[in-house]
């Protein structure tokens, strides 16, 4: 449980809204008795593109629903907010603002080690919705023309140049800048270019006296500055700069909802990832966030110290689904069906997702192969993440480090017609091992509460402990070797006086009400790890009951084997769902 915050005194009203790609979200948080409390919350199409190309009118769209749930009258005749909120309570007093409608950053990425410099920018960069439109480096072996030709064609929001460690060696690096710079003359840009430099510190003045006269020139410190360390956070504070000023202020009709705002307008990620730390911080535990957006893909680490954040905007659910068969075959995605199903037909469905992203599953099969999809997108992005963040591996799976909670969300996870199915959904995909609660953000309202804990936090805390997240329930998940058939795990639930046993390579759900605060004993077999180390079990643990029906323990193994023989396959991921309430 959260800390108590004393009641608020002369409390503020708060509207926030989150405009994403497809999905304009509005929340209404307000005082009721002693306590914030979610108010309502809407939902509308973003209104970035033609015929509207106005994201106050999606903004607008949603307020009304408001005021029509409520009866709360939030704007006037002319369409403008009413504040600050009035005694007879019409209005609010304050408005907010975050996004991820923007577009990726598009980024010329330029360093001398693929494995060294480059993987740290790539780390400063993951912070921000990025797209990675040309990189240079020593392992490229076209000749400059070529090279120069790749500049020009590239047509990059920013150029991001690393490499060297400080005090090392110069030329090469500058070789690779002669380059950018021979491609900058030629190039024929609407703005200025924006160069940003995280290198070699020897090559400071040198890099501004090169690219001062056509480009702005951004210096951070050494994101490599030797080859056992980085330093990310000046050059990853620059880069979301950029992107604030060059993608988000740039939103068509933005400029009413910045006069609005009574606070910065700050992208999804970050906030959701303030949240997540918050969250870290007021429960002293480590949490594992995960954003499943139609337009990228986000995990946040985050621990009371701090928080890693990675975005990866070449994966989505909406229009870069597509590019999933760039990483996968459709036949990897098919296996999670339990339905036949050719490998053409996954592939068309994905295609059309693609093309037709606001479409919702309209018969079983399609929402398995939706789900499924979903299952890849996580896998890759979780990939991407852990080799960028050096996690350990388990064969092809990553390990990620252990955490208490798993915070999720993303509309296909809070639509899903089965919280059973959002919490396989997740285990298949991200196949986390140890002991953990699991919550989704069914309402979107996580990324409003970051943006509100930084300026209120004790409204934020609030309406975090009055229950807006769904609570999905426990997991107890093993790893290490085990054998088919032989118990995995042994539980008692002391509160129900419940007892029994997992065999290795089943996923079981043992009864507990949602809610309800119960002490579990769980022993390991053998040297099963459920994070406590080999062979340890914990006494009396308390744990309460979520709304997939109990403690799951999913001893199914890690990395998850799947059976050869399609039809066997397809009976297990049918068992699975049954077994999981799907």
């Amino acid at each position: 449980m959260m800390p108590s915050i004393p009641e608020p005194e002369n409390p503020d009203s708060y509207l926030i809204a989150d405009v994403g790609r497809m999905t304009t979200t509005v929340v209404l948080l307000d005082v009721v008795g002693t306590s914030y409390r979610l108010i309502a919350r809407a939902t509308a199409p973003t209104t970035a593109v033609a015929p509207w190309s106005d994201i106050t009118t999606g903004v607008n769209q949603a307020i009304r629903q408001i005021t029509r749930t409520t009866g709360r009258k939030l704007v006037n005749e002319r369409g403008y907010l009413i504040q600050p909120a009035q005694q007879n309570g019409v209005g609010i007093d304050h408005f907010g603002l975050v996004t991820s409608a923007g577009l990726p950053l598009r980024t010329l990425l330029a360093g001398l080690y693929e494995d060294v410099s480059l993987i740290s920018a790539r780390k400063a960069l993951g912070t921000i919705y990025y797209e990675e439109v040309e990189t240079l480096s020593l392992a490229d072996t076209r000749d400059e023309a070529e090279q120069v030709t790749a500049v020009i064609e590239a047509k990059p929001d920013i150029t991001f140049i690393t490499g060297g460690t400080d005090g090392g060696a110069k030329a090469r690096l500058m070789q690779l800048m002669d380059v950018i710079n021979l491609g900058l003359q030629v190039s024929h840009t609407a703005q200025r270019p924006q160069i940003i430099y995280a290198g070699n510190i020897n090559l400071r003045e040198p890099v501004r006296q090169l690219f001062s006269n056509k480009a702005n020139v951004h210096v951070a410190n050494n994101v490599r500055p030797t080859l056992d360390s980085e330093q990310l956070n000046d050059a990853a504070h620059i880069v979301t700069g950029l992107y604030e000023e060059l993608k988000i202020q740039t939103l068509p009709g933005i400029q009413e909802l910045l006069d609005w705002s009574s606070f910065p307008v700050q992208a999804t990620a970050r906030t959701f990832a303030r949240i997540s730390q918050y969250f870290a911080a007021l429960q002293n535990q480590r949490i594992l966030g995960v954003d499943l957006g139609s337009n990228s893909v986000s995990f946040i680490l985050a621990d009371p110290a701090g928080e890693q954040i990675s975005v990866q905007s070449d994966l989505g659910m909406g229009q870069p689904i597509q590019n999933l068969l760039d990483k996968v075959t459709p036949e990897t995605i098919s296996r999670w069906v339990p339905t036949e199903i050719s490998a053409a037909d996954t592939a068309d469905f994905i295609l059309n997702k693609s093309i037709h992203p606001q479409t919702i599953p309209m018969t079983g099969l399609e929402l398995q192969l939706e789900q499924a999809a979903a299952r890849e997108i996580l896998r890759c992005a979780l990939t991407k993440t852990a080799e960028n963040w050096g996690w350990d591996f388990n064969g092809p799976q990553p390990v990620p480090p252990s955490f208490g909670l798993l915070l999720a969300r993303g509309s296909l996870l809070a639509n899903s017609p089965r919280p059973g199915q959002v919490m396989l959904m997740l285990l298949d995909a991200l196949q986390p091992a140890g002991t953990f609660s699991v919550a989704v953000d069914q309402y979107g309202v996580l990324p409003a509460l970051g943006l509100l804990a930084s300026h209120a936090p004790e409204a934020a805390v609030q309406v975090l402990e009055a229950g807006v997240l769904s609570d999905l329930g426990w997991v107890i998940a093993p790893s290490g070797k085990g054998q088919l058939g032989k118990t995995a795990v042994k539980v008692s639930i002391e509160t129900t006086g419940m007892e029994g046993e997992v065999e290795f390579g089943k996923i079981e759900i043992f009864p507990i009400p949602p809610g309800q605060l119960v002490e579990v004993t769980v022993q390991p077999a053998g040297k099963l790890d459920i994070g406590f180390g080999p062979g340890q079990g914990r006494q009396k643990m308390k744990i309460y009951g979520g709304i997939v029906g109990g403690l799951v323990i999913d001893a199914r193994g890690r990395p998850l084997t799947l059976p050869s023989d399609e039809e066997e396959r397809r009976t297990l991921m049918r068992k699975w769902l049954w077994d999981m309430g799907g």
